[in-house]
């Protein structure tokens, strides 16, 4: 799905993994490395498998966000929402900067410098802001906690600590400029462990954020609040009453457990977020997600307009609701049915005891 990103709709592991994949662009770029030693038998790997002049090694640190970037088009597509376009621009930022990189190493000048230094102060800029506000949906100035959000899931120090070690991370390849008595090789993989580092502190505050979104869209509860009444939950009232009547009932004949078990047979309830049209209206689950899914949909973005030819609270006789009779009505019609056989036998039971008595 990663592969082939503009071939199919994005859901929220589809873009998520391919974020992972940004921050491995050290292993992507060495990996090159990798190939060639073992091609060329470990010798003579200064003048063959000198990597900072392979077209190869920019060309695969490109390919994690040149895969965002179609995934930004396949969303802009199918939800025609601009911030996919701004979000696609992020990772062209990206893929500017991994190529400007291989290109000042293979042609090292004072204009390639420049060029990289700004092209890498755009991309980091833009990526930070875009981590802070967009993906961690802080910097809400009238929020409830100050600059964060109304809803946290962490206590609020971890935020003020998270947002500049984030914005330091992102800037990190300015320790390139500062002549540090390291060596190169070893410099590029301690910058590539505190990426590593940041990727994993983006992935806690990114998933909060996004569950957060689904419990206020109602994509991770089970039930949905409807602003009208349907047709079976007129009866709501009085299926609580046989269901209290049905208790009782069992609690006061001693049902044994055999038979409880041949009453009541056992229930899986589904706890799918997924919501799906059924006879004109939105039902919750269905037989592919019995199990339901944290994420609810995923992508966030994508909502699913009402039908406009609903009229709210106003059923006609070509949209009457038509269902199978549910699991528990099925238990309380046996119940019923054993209530009665009972009530019929006592009955019986007394005539017999008034006959007895008169003769």
């Amino acid at each position: 799905r990663i592969l082939l990103s503009y071939c199919f709709p994005v859901e929220f592991r589809d873009f998520f993994i391919a974020d992972e994949l940004n921050s491995l662009a050290y292993s992507l770029w060495t990996s090159a490395y990798f190939f060639c030693a073992y091609s060329f038998k470990w010798t003579d790997l200064d003048d063959s498998c000198n990597i900072a002049v392979m077209w190869i090694a920019p060309f695969l640190a490109s390919l994690p966000p040149w895969w965002r970037l179609l995934q930004c088009f396949r969303r802009y597509r199918d939800s025609s929402e601009s911030v996919h376009l701004y979000n696609g621009a992020k990772y062209l930022s990206s893929i500017m900067a991994a190529i400007v990189t291989g290109l000042r190493r293979m042609r090292p000048s004072l204009f390639m410098d420049t060029f990289w230094i700004v092209t890498c102060v755009i991309n980091s800029c833009y990526t930070t802001t875009w981590d802070i506000k967009m993906d961690w949906g802080l910097l809400n100035v009238n929020s409830r906690y100050f600059l964060l959000r109304n809803e946290i899931v962490f206590y609020p120090w971890t935020y003020y600590v998270a947002v500049p070690i984030n914005v330091l991370l992102r800037f990190s390849w300015v320790l390139n400029l500062c002549h540090l008595n390291i060596h190169t090789q070893v410099l590029a993989i301690i910058i590539a462990l505190m990426e590593g580092y940041r990727r994993i502190q983006w992935n806690f505050f990114r998933l909060e954020n996004e569950h957060l979104n689904n419990c206020g869209q109602y994509r991770a509860i089970k039930d949905i609040p409807l602003p009208f009444a349907l047709p079976d939950m007129d009866t709501k009232s009085a299926q609580l009453n046989d269901e209290e009547e049905a208790t009782s009932i069992l609690s006061h004949h001693r049902l044994p457990s055999t038979t409880l078990e041949n009453v009541i047979p056992p229930m899986m309830i589904p706890i799918s977020r997924h919501t799906s049209q059924n006879n004109g209206r939105q039902s919750v689950g269905g037989p592919d997600s019995m199990y339901g899914s944290f994420y609810g949909r995923r992508d966030f973005e994508n909502k699913q307009d009402p039908d406009p030819d609903m009229v709210v609270g106003s059923f006609s006789a070509s949209h009457r609701l038509s269902r199978r009779p549910s699991t528990m009505e099925n238990v309380l019609t046996k119940i019923k049915s054993m209530r009665n056989s009972i009530q019929s036998d006592d009955s019986d039971n007394e005539e017999e005891d008034e006959n007895s008595e008169e003769n």
